[in-house]
């Protein structure tokens, strides 16, 4: 508790009780519309899309005990901790977490099979891949919610899990929830690039794992996977980013997390605006072309992979696309045909993702002296990273997309370009989150539902 009462001391009050204010005032209004029947598309306990409760999962309380005093321990040894002890103490606290859902049911097999439209109920009814990719494009409309939204990998990687393990509903979840807690030690290592020290690295990382949209999120769902994937690209784009001698390495695994990703979710296009907008800021201030080589090469693997995968397996990645977003935006950019709707949406997203950070790290990101820089910071390259990837997804937004909100889950994978931003902040603060972090998340865990 010393951690905290220093914490509050060194914290102005006023960034907390703004936020707070900021929040109640958004949710009031949200209220409003909703009291008057105004069809904004916004949830009842604004701004988490998919909520159910509040609840109390009491068999869970055991669980949430013991990812507390996991969280303790961790920061009483942080110092002493390897790169793989800190993987396993993030995937631990992950299945601790979800299990403060109250049973592994509720938080790992259920968010599979639930309300009959996920993509395990589409990969079941596969019979042979190669037909039901051939078939896609002329499908897709036809498919369940996610499926249809998505490139059919996010499908078949459904399909090619169970089928090696027998329709085995339990491996499915083991295997996502190992994938996605690659994410840990992938923010590890690039801490470990960027030059922060051994504590400050391993308490990020631990961090990172705690926060509640990563907590959450991140076991059982495909944006777990899609997590995993874009974190490879940031990796790679740090070492491109910083001329490093690892150049080769760089390059693969932004190639690497570039198709990976773009493979499972349209959504992909945000790694295509974080890298063109970092290798125009390259060009223009630094004069170098390494960010852009590295982006040419990705790009043109993926039009290799695109026309791979048009001659010899059926499947129109760019229909797919453009189908998608039919789907998404029936009748054109929303901001147009329901302004109001699409205004309170876009509040909606970004409040979303703000409280699913945590109100602690929340707090910091807007105190520069806590912070230890500025995003805005050009003459700071990780600094530029993590506001280049904030200002993608803002113009993201601003082309109306994520329109019914859930943006902690969907958008996964801005929190890597978030958690950059705290590279700086010193060990004692660090530790200060982690706990506030560890017990908004525990909270959460044990008295809400996110089934979505």
């Amino acid at each position: 508790m010393d951690h905290i009462t220093a914490f509050i001391r060194r914290q102005p009050i006023k960034t907390l009780l703004g936020l707070f204010i900021v929040w109640g005032l958004l949710a009031f209004i949200n209220y409003l519309l909703r009291k008057f029947s105004l069809d904004t598309d916004t949830p009842l306990w604004f701004p988490i899309s998919v909520f159910s409760g509040p609840t109390i999962h009491l068999q869970g309380l055991p669980y949430i005990i013991l990812f507390i005093m996991l969280i303790c321990l961790s920061l009483v040894r942080v110092s002493r901790l390897k790169g793989h002890h800190v993987w396993l103490i993030g995937f631990v606290l992950i299945i601790l977490g979800n299990l403060g859902q109250g049973s592994f049911d509720a938080a790992f097999l259920s968010p599979f099979y639930e309300t009959g439209i996920q993509y395990f109920h589409d990969a079941i009814k596969i019979t042979s891949w190669s037909e039901w990719l051939r078939n896609f494009n002329t499908n897709q409309v036809n498919l369940f919610t996610h499926s249809k939204t998505h490139p059919p990998f996010a499908v078949l990687i459904h399909y090619l899990i169970l089928h090696v393990t027998g329709n085995n509903i339990a491996a499915l979840s083991i295997a996502f929830t190992l994938i996605s807690s690659l994410t840990v030690p992938l923010m590890w290592y690039a801490f470990k690039v960027i030059g922060v020290p051994l504590e400050q690295r391993n308490t990020l990382a631990i961090l990172f794992s705690v926060i509640p949209a990563v907590n959450i999120y991140s076991a059982v769902s495909l944006d777990g996977l899609i997590l995993t994937a874009s974190s490879l690209f940031l990796l790679g784009l740090i070492i491109v980013f910083r001329g490093s001698d690892r150049m080769a390495t760089g390059i693969s695994l932004v190639t690497i997390g570039f198709v990976i990703t773009n493979l499972l979710t349209y959504g992909g296009v945000f790694l295509l605006g974080v890298g063109g907008l970092l290798a125009l800021w390259e060009i223009i201030l630094w004069k170098k072309t390494l960010v852009a080589s590295a982006m040419l090469i990705s790009l043109l693997a993926m039009l290799l992979i695109v026309l791979i995968m048009v001659w010899r397996l059926g499947y129109n990645h760019v229909q797919g696309f453009f189908t998608a977003s039919a789907i998404e935006n029936p009748h054109g950019f929303a901001g147009f045909i329901e302004p109001l709707k699409y205004l309170v949406t876009r509040i909606e997203d970004v409040s979303e993702i703000a409280l699913f950070l945590s109100f602690g790290c929340l707090a910091v990101l807007f105190n520069r002296k806590l912070l230890g820089s500025s995003l805005a910071d050009s003459s700071d390259d990780i600094a530029t990273i993590s506001f280049v990837g904030v200002i993608a997804l803002f113009v993201i937004f601003l082309a109306g997309a994520y329109r019914t909100g859930e943006t902690a889950r969907t958008c996964l994978f801005i929190y890597p370009y978030l958690a950059l931003a705290y590279f700086r902040v010193e060990p004692t603060v660090l530790k200060d989150l982690v706990i506030l972090a560890g017990f908004q998340t525990a909270g959460m865990q044990l008295f809400g539902g996110y089934f979505w």
